[in-house]
């Protein structure tokens, strides 16, 4: 077998090398304002926030701030019917909630629109999705097996809930 041998030169051979955050950075700030970052937050964890009863029929379109009052808007979409009362009747209890989850007034009123094309979605179809996964004992052995060196339980945790997921998609 030929030996191979690499000639590593010690002068520089770029002048002008600048760090990714100095080129990314003035995009980003461009494209991502706090707003983008606060709607994107609400639409991920609109569940965990507002709970499963209210995230059922309601869901969240965007945040939009005002700079004449200083205020910040929650748009959010409902069926047709009686659920636009319903989010009006609840909009206190909505806007502590999600003002707990940042942490300060992040929104300070919602606005609230009729879609006819949306359907609520029933809560026992959703506790459904959230059953915890039956495995056989060999399966789960092997799994645990696969993520006893993962130190972080969390982590471990999760690996183990997609674990379970993609081998009952094989199984299928």
């Amino acid at each position: 077998m030929k030996k191979c041998h690499i000639n590593i030169s010690e002068e520089r051979h770029c002048q002008d090398l600048e760090s990714l955050g100095s080129i990314f950075m003035p995009i980003v700030k461009d494209a991502i304002s706090s707003e983008d970052l606060i709607s994107t937050d609400i639409m991920c964890k609109w569940r965990d926030i507002v709970g499963l009863e209210i995230a059922c029929f309601c869901y969240p379109l965007k945040a939009k701030y005002n700079p004449k009052n200083n205020m910040r808007t929650l748009y959010v979409e409902v069926p047709i019917g009686g659920y636009a009362i319903e989010i009006q009747h609840k909009e206190s209890y909505i806007l502590n909630k999600i003002n707990a989850y940042f942490g300060y007034q992040a929104i300070h009123k919602i606005n609230i629109s009729q879609n006819a094309n949306l359907q609520p979605v029933l809560v026992s179809s959703v506790l459904n999705e959230t059953k915890e996964v039956e495995l056989s004992e060999d399966d789960m052995r092997s799994l645990l097996a696969l993520t006893e060196e993962i130190k972080d339980e969390k982590l471990r945790e999760n690996l183990i809930k997609i674990g379970k997921k993609i081998i009952l998609i094989r199984k299928e």
